[in-house]
């Protein structure tokens, strides 16, 4: 299926798309944001901070695979607003209680209907914008969630410091029900005459067909690895500057933000290049490699370190660690069908949660058992090598591909 005509309104779903993207990702991401928060209120482990943090995306494991194949055959405009809206309100609900197990609960709840986001913006993405310039639009749209990141680094933690982790809490949960406001009143989605020029539905691609494709293996386990690099970095940035480093809650989560504002430029940018040689492939190794030497160098971040060393560090991990994913989607979107994309999305996206949910808490683990981050973060390191690997080995379809 080719893009139809250039229209303005693309650009509207693309403000939309993300705006949607960083109201889901401000929760998502609030339980790093409050980390030194959380540990210090409700007396919890790194590693129980880690599992929160998973738990938010975690849910997502069972939700993405069926949500994909809903919004192939459906649209995904109601189950985005049904799914965002479910988000906030449990998040709401979580405010209410201080027992780790029942934010453990609600969250994963809560990541159920964060499922509806990925898979229903990115086909939207790829289905309005043309192959030249999908890398970058599909980019923009990925900046929501460091957009998102950003926004909880700077504004939770000083709520939560002086009004409670429940204000940060629920503030965030605010910015998802306006976002998701907006959305439901202004997205529509490509008319289904566009969608298929005229045609009967194109015949469904079997999941069980992309498991057996290499280049889809590849690209599932590049995001399995860099899903664990991301929300490990993500979850225990702050945490690890503040205790190894020495810096204050408000400053390390200052340089959370920075870490953020990489990823805003690394999304933005490596989809960009990526459009500009034509190639997805050798961007996302090139992002391994700079992710791999950002985790070695945080490895050896002390107190002492100069400041602005930290800010070159954090800004580098988050232009990796948090700037694959764009790339990653668009050769995704790229290598099926455009009417099986939500279903390659949620499919390998479904693989790709298991990293994270994995990571977190490994790495916090370790940090618990070291008795510092260092161990910690050059195991990170290591792991970001074998994405590299599996970068070297995706396949892309041919220039000129139908799509």
């Amino acid at each position: 299926m080719e893009v139809p005509a250039a229209s303005p309104y693309r650009w509207a779903i693309l403000l939309l798309a993300t705006l949607v993207q960083v109201g889901v990702s401000i929760l998502q991401q609030a339980p790093a944001a409050l980390g030194p928060v959380l540990t210090q209120d409700l007396d919890l482990s790194r590693a129980q901070v880690g599992l929160l943090s998973s738990a938010i995306w975690g849910g997502m494991l069972l939700a993405m695979l069926p949500v994909g194949l809903l919004i192939d055959r459906y649209g995904e405009r109601r189950f985005i607003i049904a799914g965002v809206t479910a988000m906030a309100l449990l998040a709401l609900w979580a405010t209410r209680f201080d027992a780790f197990v029942w934010l453990l609960v609600l969250f994963l709840l809560a990541s159920l209907g964060a499922s509806t986001s990925a898979p229903g913006g990115s086909k939207a993405i790829a289905a309005w914008f043309p192959r030249s310039r999908r890398g970058g639009a599909m980019g923009m749209r990925q900046t929501g969630v460091t957009i998102g990141g950003l926004l909880a680094a700077l504004l939770l933690p000083p709520v939560a410091v002086r009004f409670g982790w429940e204000a940060g809490l629920g503030l965030a949960a605010g910015f998802a029900l306006v976002a998701v406001l907006f959305f439901a009143l202004l997205y529509r989605e490509l008319p289904a005459d566009e969608d298929t020029h005229g045609e009967a539905p194109a015949p469904r691609v079997p999941v069980r067909s992309m498991a057996r494709d290499r280049g889809f293996l590849a690209a599932t386990g590049y995001a399995f690895v860099f899903m664990g690099v991301q929300g490990s970095s993500a979850s225990y940035l702050a945490l690890s500057l503040h205790e190894e480093v020495g810096l204050s809650v408000v400053a390390a989560g200052a340089f959370l933000a920075t870490f953020q504002v990489g990823g805003i430029a690394g999304r933005i940018g490596w989809g960009v290049v990526s459009d500009r040689i034509g190639r997805r492939g050798p961007v996302m190794v090139l992002v391994g490699l700079v992710a791999m030497g950002s985790c070695l160098a945080m490895a050896f971040a002390r107190e002492g370190t100069l400041i602005p060393f930290v800010a070159v560090f954090a800004f580098l991990l988050g232009l990796s660690a948090m700037g694959w994913n764009g790339v990653y989607l668009t050769l995704l979107s790229e290598s099926v069908p455009m009417h099986a994309a939500a279903t390659a999305m949620g499919a390998s996206l479904t693989v790709a949660f298991v990293g994270m949910f994995l990571a977190s808490p490994l790495f916090g683990l370790v940090a618990d058992l070291t008795g510092s981050y260092g161990v910690s973060w050059l195991g990170l390191a290591g792991w970001a090598v074998v994405g590299v690997v599996l970068g070297l080995l995706a396949r892309e379809p041919p220039e000129g591909a139908k799509r």
